[in-house]
This record gives structure tokens, sequence and C-alpha cells, in this order.
């Protein structure tokens, strides 16, 4: 009598310091929310010179364009996450409609995608001496399993207030072998919110944000005060539930110049934990260009992607 079994080994989407500057990775309430079409690589390493490079790598890049007449937006997130001998990689259409709510702009989306996850495993050792045939064969095949991905989010701004939800992972895909179903996934929901606070001296512009990533098994909190200085110096700490303590600094050109639109920003997170002594730390950079898809010249104004 055959009989399969469910097991759970939920995994989280990967971390990352610079969340607040990528959130269409999650919330695909935001593409199309400004007038401008947006173009982003993140690049994020963690845990640097780990034993045998183990830490997780990942990379994200996400693309966005605003349909103004339909008050729409779309785009698209790519993700590839490499930890250990798994590799995945997700990719994800994004749909989103905008509309004018009392004297703020709400918008609600969807995404639609897939994910690939499979194993590279070199060298496997077993602990009592034999081989198992079943992990040789999945080595020999490098069998990938596909999943389908879905998501939804909304976000609300209104002067400036920023706040958003979204669910990833929305349909808890399951892994199938030949003896059980592995609830690999579990819904992964998202938290933000943010306020834009103009000092008096109109050069200088504070932002502190706040982040809650959780499974409700599995909860992550990020903590970020930015500043920008005449609008073209970005710098900032972030402060994790883990305790990590992460600095980051970059620039931004508005300035009309041939650099107009390009966003650099780096982060640098010093690790508290135990784990931190064997490795160098988390480093994390992104690049990123907004661009007019107007026919007609005008003057831009770019703000950070966090406050839309």
């Amino acid at each position: 009598m055959f009989m399969a079994t469910i097991a759970c080994i939920a995994q989280q989407s990967p971390r990352s310091t610079l969340s607040a500057f990528h959130q269409t990775t999650y919330n695909p309430s935001i593409v199309g929310s400004t007038k401008f079409g947006n173009i982003q690589t993140v690049v994020r390493e963690q845990y640097m010179n780990f034993t045998d490079d183990a830490g997780p790598s990942s990379v994200w890049f996400n693309a966005s364009i605003p349909l103004s007449k339909i008050q729409s937006g779309v785009g698209l997130s790519i993700n590839q996450l490499t930890q250990g001998f798994e590799k995945r990689l997700d990719f994800k259409a994004n749909y989103a409609y905008h509309i004018d709510l009392g004297s703020g702009k709400l918008g609600a989306g969807l995404s639609v995608g897939a994910r690939t996850i499979g194993w590279e495993i070199k060298n496997p050792i077993y602990p009592d001496g034999k081989n198992d045939a079943f992990v040789d064969s999945k080595i020999a095949n490098k069998e990938n399993f596909v999943n389908l991905l879905l998501g939804f989010g909304v976000y609300y701004k209104v002067n400036n207030i920023f706040t958003s939800l979204a669910i990833t992972e929305m349909n808890k895909p399951v892994l199938k072998s030949e003896s059980s179903n592995i609830e690999y996934y579990n819904r992964t929901y998202w938290i933000s919110g943010g306020y834009e606070f103009k000092s008096s001296n109109p050069m200088w512009i504070f932002k502190p944000n706040m982040l809650i990533k959780t499974t409700f098994t599995d909860t992550q909190l990020n903590f970020d005060m930015i500043t920008e200085y005449n609008n073209f110096i970005i710098a900032g700490i972030t402060y994790t539930s883990s305790h990590d303590i992460s600095p980051l600094f970059g620039v931004q050109f508005n300035d009309g110049s041939k650099f107009d639109g390009l966003r650099a920003i780096i982060s640098y997170d010093i690790v508290t934990s135990k784990i931190g002594g064997q490795s160098s730390g988390n480093m994390e950079f992104t690049v990123g260009y907004n661009f007019n898809l107007s026919v007609e010249k005008e003057n831009k104004t770019y703000k950070s992607v966090r406050f839309l």
C-alpha cells in the first residue's frame, strides 16, 4: 500500500537590507505608481568569506512602466537565490491599478509567475557510510521543481505618509517527490510604513520607515532611517531584528545631466550574531534608472520608490 506523507520545511524569502528601495520585488501594487518607468538591479552577498562560500547570494532585477491612460502599471520581477547547494529562480509578471482615494492614492496589484528550485550537491556525505540511491538519482538527474507563484499587494499614500501590505507565495506551492509532498513555502506577509519629513532647511529630508516580514512562524523586522541631502546624497542606517546594524550610502542624479535618473546605493551589514565571527559580514548594492516615457521633455523630480 502506498501512502503519501506531507512534510513541512518552510523557506522564507531572502533577506535584503535595501528592501525599502525595491518594493516591487514583493509588492506588485507599486508598479507604475509614478509617471516614470524604472529598471533596477540589486545584488546581495550574505556571510561573505563563510566556509566554502556557502553563504546565501541573491540577485534581483525589477522593471516597471506606468500605463497612465488606464491608471495602471505593469512590470516584472526576477530573483535568483543560491544558498548552499540550493538554487532558486523566481520570475513574476506584475500588474497594478491605481485610484485616487480621499486625499491620497490607493493601489492594488497582482503578481503571477513561476519558481524553479533545484539542488547541486557535490560529494555528498552519508552518516551511515552507505550511499542513498534516491539522493544519488537526484544528483545525477539534476532534477528541478517548478511551481506556480501568486502574489497580491496594496498600498496607500497620503501626503507624506506611506503604508503597504503584500502577500507572496500566496498559493503555498508544494514540492512533490515519490513518497511525500513537501510544504516548502509558507505564505509570507509584508507590512511596511514610512514617513517623509522635510526639515526647516529644504535641502534635508528624513525618511524613517519600517518593514515587517512574517510567515507567523518566523518574523523579520527592518527599521530604517534614511536621509537625503540636496536631492543628491542618500545616507542612513538600518537595524534588523537579528541585531544587524547596516550603514548605507548612495547618490541619485536629478540634475538634467547625462546621468539624470540614475541612482546607486550600497550597504554593509555588521553581523552581531555568533555567525558574524565566521564571516566578513553582508554587502548589498543596487543600481537603478528612472526614465521618462513622455514624448515631451519636462522637469524631472525623482523620489524614492519607497515613497512613490
